[in-house]
């Protein structure tokens, strides 16, 4: 099973094998099955080596703390590379990462103010932001990274992956630990990000913004979304697009996301 992730097997051939039926897999891997098992294999072992040097594990479908949310992706990952803690649900606190001043003070008062995990993807601009406010109010916070989580990606952001773990949160990824970060990659993890979480929340972005691949995948998994009024492009496809407005005022804007959302109540 364990080669199977290094092989990027998908979860369906994985659920397939968990019954006892190794058919959808054997097709998927080819005709060259058996080297590419090998070579997988020895491969898996020096990824469990750098797991356990870094402290982390691996949390597969099953696990009492495996996302919950996962279940409504199309394509969930087979397994995740985790450091720390993975509190369940809360609140995706997204934007860009060349975000205003304005927008980053904001993701950050949401966070302090908001009084669930937050969960982001570890970048500049509004995701430190926010990791950085979740951090000062003393709630877990969970960075979902385009990288192997023996990297840390933008670099400078190392001792913010450390602080998330040793604050009680979570730095995973899908991907082998020292896998570095591709534009496909980033993109992948932004469908964890909207998955793990209740809700998400666009801060600020432009239309074209990677932030806005998460609004995406939330609208598709069916979570509540929410945007910031704005001019930023991205804001406004959002708003227009259903997203629930929300004002500037940290306090009443978190108030409104916990209020309309099933299950969680405003503390």
């Amino acid at each position: 099973m364990l080669a199977a992730w290094r092989l990027r097997v998908p979860a369906r051939p994985l659920r397939a094998l968990g019954r006892g039926d190794s058919a959808p897999l054997r097709a998927w891997l080819g005709a060259e099955s058996a080297l590419r098992l090998a070579e997988a294999r020895r491969d898996a072992r020096v990824d469990l080596a750098a797991l356990e040097a870094l402290g982390a594990r691996l949390v597969t479908p099953g696990d009492p703390d495996w996302p919950r949310g996962f279940d409504d992706l199309a394509d969930p990952p087979a397994f995740l590379a985790v450091r720390g803690r993975l509190a369940a649900g809360g609140i995706a606190v997204v934007g860009a990462r060349d975000a205003s001043e304005r927008a980053c003070a904001f993701a950050n008062a949401l966070a302090r103010a908001i009084g669930r995990p937050v969960v982001s993807g570890l970048a500049h601009g509004v995701d430190a932001a926010a990791h950085r406010g979740a951090l000062a109010a003393g709630v877990a916070t969970i960075a979902y990274v385009g990288t192997g989580i023996a990297r840390t990606f933008p670099p400078e952001h190392e001792a913010l992956a450390d602080a998330i773990v040793a604050g009680g949160g979570a730095v995973a990824a899908e991907r082998a630990p020292h896998d570095p970060a591709t534009r496909w990659s980033l993109v992948r993890r932004d469908r964890l990000q909207a998955a793990h979480a209740d809700a998400v929340v666009l801060v600020e972005s432009d239309a074209d913004g990677g932030a806005m691949h998460t609004l995406r995948f939330a609208e598709r998994s069916g979570r509540p979304r929410f945007a910031l009024e704005s001019d930023a492009g991205g804001n406004r496809a959002a708003l227009a697009a259903g997203a629930d407005r929300l004002p500037w005022d940290a306090q009443r804007a978190a108030s409104h996301i916990l209020s309309v959302i099933p299950g969680l109540e405003v503390s």
